[in-house]
């Protein structure tokens, strides 16, 4: 009696396999929801930047060492992307108007460059912005 099946090796194999994927993907799913580095009782900090030829809008994001940033980015005009190089931060922005979101730690204080890494015309070398991390201390 019992379920047919159930003591087939090669089966039981695959039940396995099927069971430890899903708890790999659910762990690296768990992990991609908390930055690494993001501390609990910091704040969140959301913004929404829109790109165009040649320019971000807000150019300039302002936040404390530890938080979370979640940057909601739209494109005005053409595909453009976003990345902050020391902070590992890179994204593409299409240009079909719809947002994209990135989440990461503010994990050290500095004035970080952003820029546009997705060749948008003539002007894409002057597209920039910062993000300005203010020490933990100015709470």
């Amino acid at each position: 009696m019992g379920f047919p099946g159930l003591w087939d090796r090669a089966k039981g194999r695959q039940t396995v396999v099927a069971i430890g994927m899903a708890a790999t993907l659910g762990a690296a799913t768990a992990q991609a929801v908390r930055p690494q580095g993001e501390q609990p009782g910091h704040g969140v900090k959301t913004f929404d930047v829109t790109a165009s030829r040649f320019k971000f809008e807000p150019a300039v994001l302002e936040v404390t060492e530890g938080d979370t940033v979640v940057l909601t980015l739209r494109s005005a005009d053409t595909i453009h992307g976003l990345a902050i190089k020391a902070l590992g931060v890179k994204l593409v922005i299409p240009k079909s108007k719809e947002p994209v979101s990135v989440r990461f730690a503010a994990s050290r204080a500095g004035t970080f460059d952003i820029s546009c890494s997705e060749y948008c015309g003539s002007g894409h070398r002057r597209m920039k912005g910062q993000l300005v991390v203010g020490p933990a201390t100015a709470r």
